[in-house]
């Protein structure tokens, strides 16, 4: 009878004016952010596949594009008409000729259109220099871009810059580095002049220009000729000087010839990526260093090369995991329907092949979309009671199974693995980068 009373009471009470309208806006409020929430999955959606569907669409509209160019010159011959047409048509025509990639006859449209511009017009010029680039006619390019008049005139540097870039990106394709490297020097000091604030554009130039100058250097230190290759890494690290890789390769070259100048790249190399750094090589630069020293009458100095020697296989040993230390088995790589999701799914095994134990070692398995980062597991791989043992021990099955839905077999091909170990979370080694492969998509449970 009490709980009876009780149930009319909760829920047949009657209410007041201000109670409706309190539950009728909790009601209204309740109903408006679960539609804002919805509508903004929506778009979150939306925007996803405006994206996805951008990069697809570019390359249907490239091929669109090139069909219909070929349709017009297969219904006219502009090679006679050209004598007599104006300027834009001109353009037009050799633009109809670059889009299907027969850069002879836009070349020939780009003549005519040349001779019939006006004195302040660069873009044919720029047009001109790019096919003739295309074609490998190298001179007659630069004769082209001289006619571009150099003054301050920013449309004309503008057009400079990518002659002279472009140019760089053909020499670099046919392995000619240093003509690559000395065309990317002349955009650079076209932009210099130009005095453009486009930072991501001076990145971009004063990136390949180093990498220009370290392939020259690559060749040259085949060639057993180690200064030219040091002089041509030094012009790679005043255009980028933040360069690791730059700096690492002039570590390696000088540890023979100087040294003391070796070890200093070693130095700031070992600080921020030891895991990378060949401490052999840096070790016996340390030696020579100090062998120098004493000759030099330089005793305190040569200690101190000498106490370097023993921090550096000390921090090592504490710090440091090397990718050749460690060989990575793939027991199971699967994509299996998990509900209406398919996670990915791997086993692992890690193999100890250097000669020491190895007592406390952590993965991180990253998986990545492109270059995107979309999801990081952590995993314990040896510990102090159970390390993993020098000369080909395996150890425990460690186990990764992502959240990352994935619906088609299509969608694997944009999916990586990467394995990064470490000592310490400082110093971590990217070991191993799997790409998903198709066939480990399993239908069904």
């Amino acid at each position: 009878m009490i709980k009876e009373e009780e149930r009319i009471t909760k829920y047949t009470r009657k209410k007041n004016k201000t109670q409706l309208v309190l539950e009728y806006l909790r009601t209204a409020g309740v109903a408006f952010i679960a539609a804002l929430i919805f509508t903004g999955a929506l778009a979150i959606h939306a925007r996803k596949e405006m994206i996805k569907n951008l990069y697809a669409n570019t390359e249907v509209q490239q091929e669109f594009d090139e069909n219909i160019a070929r349709e017009i010159i297969l219904q006219q011959d502009f090679s006679t008409d050209l004598k007599k047409e104006k300027y834009s048509v001109c353009m037009h025509v050799g633009e109809l000729y670059e889009t299907i990639h027969d850069f002879s006859n836009a070349q020939i449209a780009y003549e005519y259109a040349v001779k019939r511009a006006k004195p302040d017009m660069y873009k044919p010029y720029y047009k001109l220099a790019t096919v003739l680039i295309a074609q490998g006619k190298f001179n007659y390019a630069q004769n082209v871009i001289n006619l571009m008049k150099d003054t301050n005139d920013r449309a004309s540097l503008r057009y400079k810059i990518r002659a002279y870039t472009k140019m760089g990106d053909r020499y670099y394709s046919e392995s000619d580095f240093l003509k690559s490297a000395e065309s990317y020097e002349r955009a650079y000091f076209y932009y210099n002049k130009s005095g453009s604030k486009d930072d991501v554009l001076k990145k971009s130039i004063t990136t390949k220009i180093a990498g220009a100058y370290t392939k020259a250097a690559d060749v040259m230190v085949k060639d057993g000729m180690n200064s030219d290759a040091v002089s041509y890494l030094k012009k790679a690290e005043k255009r980028n000087p933040d360069n690791m890789h730059v700096k690492y390769k002039l570590a390696i070259i000088l540890s023979d010839s100087d040294p003391e100048k070796s070890i200093k790249y070693f130095e700031e190399l070992f600080k921020k990526v030891p895991q990378y750094i060949d401490s052999d090589i840096y070790c016996n630069a340390l030696m020579k260093a100090a062998q120098i020293a004493e000759l030099d009458n330089r005793p305190t100095r040569a200690k101190y090369y000498r106490y370097k020697i023993h921090s550096v296989d000390l921090f090592t040993a504490r710090k440091v995991i090397y990718p050749q230390d460690i060989n990575i088995k793939i027991e199971e790589l699967t994509v299996k329907k998990a509900w209406l999701a398919y996670p990915v799914k791997a086993v692992f095994k890690f193999v100890n092949v250097s000669s020491f134990d190895i007592p406390n070692l952590r993965g991180d398995f990253v998986l990545t979309k492109g270059n995107k980062e979309i999801e990081t597991i952590s995993r314990t791989i040896s510990n102090k009671n159970s390390p993993l043992i020098s000369n080909g021990y395996e150890s425990l099955p460690v186990n990764v199974t992502f959240k990352e839905k994935i619906y088609t077999p299509a969608d694997l091909s944009r999916y990586t693995i990467r394995v990064y170990l470490y000592k310490d979370k400082k110093y971590k080694t990217l070991v191993s980068e799997i790409q998903v492969p198709e066939k480990s998509f399993k239908y069904g449970n």
